[in-house]
């Protein structure tokens, strides 16, 4: 007789379990083993300090100031009334920052506040090797310089995509904080496009972070996980913690680029005033639902969007295809196009969507000797507001005289008027030119009577009476 072997149906059933739960505890020893890589990867930056603290600098810098400035200051003399009469006028300080190298023979990436008032600048390698530096070029409205030493094939920073980087994000701070050479801090992005200087600086594109950001660390990389810079530490809100600010990485390779090449940057202009729409405003002009974009409050005349036909009021949606729904995204979008080129914007206008060709142009220089119709008078130096003014200082004024210095030994700055002041109105009369100003001025000497102004300065205005010398 012959038995054929047959297996039970309960030992049948006992395999397949057992091959269940062998495959099962293959899979989280697996899934042990890659979260134990995981955690030891982020519980120790070693290597990516390793790798890149020899890239990082200490920057020291040094600038003469002028006393004046505090002995001619009301609130100083209230309190200090016998200054010396030997004091010196002027007096040399010094300020530390931080840089990194991202080229091999010696350029290096800071902030322009680091080096902005230095007439010497030297830099400090891992090694402690000091150099003098010089600024290559520098732009104020991303707040980035460009230094360079004397050096060949160092080593240098790789720039990353900022572009990639998801709140959450572990990132790495290294710089000099307080002096204290090559020191590291870890944390997370906390949030991107920050706007905390407004849309004036960096576009509103600020990098959060709660990575331990202190002064020194002002131009230090901030790095990612796989040992790129993703942005350049900038800034820091005082009052909290672990609120630290960074310029992206994406918004420093075009600049660092330019500055290399001119010393400058060239941005491009449209000559708008752009604002955000919220959701109550889009439905108000019948923007579909669903559709993003930014509003024009104002198209100055004969600048490239009036001749391309944009009006005040006209909504863009987009640009060379790209969905435009933030006013700093908008603002670096032009900036960012050369002068001379052409972009397709999408506009919404009464209901109905068509497309604009607009040719950009290049925008006006922020520096003084290229403002037109600057005049001087009580120590202040007086810009008329333009639309690249009203941009920078994140004002819609239509009207207003723009302090661009005062003069620190005279009736305006004992009276309280500081640079970055506008003067809207002088004896309730709207200033719109510098002509404005003196006819109010012309009037009030043949009064005998202070000149009146109407001072705007962070969000408040207050009254401001000059004294006139009569006898002019």
């Amino acid at each position: 007789m012959i038995f054929k072997m047959m297996n039970h149906p309960k030992e049948s059933i006992m395999k397949k379990l057992i091959r269940r739960k062998v495959v099962l505890l293959a899979i989280i020893l697996i899934a042990v083993f890659n979260f134990n890589q995981l955690f030891a990867h982020l519980n120790s930056f070693s290597s990516i300090v390793k790798s890149e603290r020899n890239k990082v600098v200490h920057i020291t810098t040094s600038s003469i100031v002028d006393n004046r400035h505090f002995f001619n200051d009301p609130f100083f003399e209230k309190f200090f009334k016998n200054i010396p009469k030997n004091m010196p006028k002027k007096k040399r300080e010094s300020a530390l920052g931080s840089g990194f190298f991202i080229s091999h023979d010696g350029y290096i990436l800071t902030n322009n506040h680091v080096v902005a008032r230095a007439d010497k600048i030297e830099v400090v390698l891992f090694n402690d090797k000091k150099y003098n530096a010089k600024v290559v070029g520098n732009d104020k409205m991303t707040d980035l310089a460009l230094l360079k030493i004397d050096i060949e094939n160092h080593d240098y920073a790789e720039l990353g995509d900022s572009d990639e980087l998801e709140v959450g994000d572990w990132v790495l701070a290294i710089g000099n904080p307080l002096g204290l050479d090559h020191s590291v801090t870890s944390g997370i992005i906390s949030a991107k496009e920050r706007g905390v200087f407004g849309n004036s600086v960096a576009y509103g594109q600020f990098l959060q972070t709660d990575a331990a950001i202190n002064p020194g660390n002002s131009g230090g990389p901030l790095y990612n996980m796989d040992g790129k810079v993703v942005g350049i530490n900038s800034a820091i809100v005082a009052s909290g913690q672990g609120l630290g600010f960074a310029i992206p990485s994406n918004l420093a390779k075009k600049i660092f680029k330019q500055l290399m090449k001119n010393g400058k940057v060239v941005r491009g202009y449209f000559g708008v005033i752009p604002q955000e729409l919220d959701e109550e405003l889009a439905k108000s002009f019948g923007l579909p639902e669903g559709t993003g974009g930014i509003i024009l409050t104002r198209v100055d005349d004969d600048t490239p969007a009036y001749k391309a036909g944009l009006k005040q009021g006209d909504i863009i949606v987009e640009i060379e295809g790209k969905k435009i729904i933030k006013e700093g995204q908008f603002r670096q979008y032009i900036a960012e196009t050369m002068p001379g080129e052409s972009l397709s914007v999408k506009v919404f206008r009464q209901g109905k969507f068509f497309q604009k060709s607009v040719k950009v142009s290049k925008r006006p220089d922020d520096e003084v000797a290229s403002f037109t119709g600057v005049s001087q008078d009580f120590g202040m130096q007086l810009v008329k507001l333009n639309n690249d003014l009203r941009s920078q200082l994140d004002v819609n004024f239509e009207y207003g005289l723009y302090v661009y210095d005062v003069d620190p030994t005279e009736i305006a700055w004992e009276k309280g008027i500081r640079k970055g002041d506008i003067i809207l109105e002088a004896r309730n009369n709207k200033l719109k030119s510098n002509d404005d100003f003196q006819e109010v001025v012309k009037e009030c000497r043949k009064l005998k009577i202070p000149v009146n102004l109407l001072v705007y300065r962070n969000g408040n205005v207050n009254f401001v009476a000059l004294p006139i010398d009569y006898n002019r």
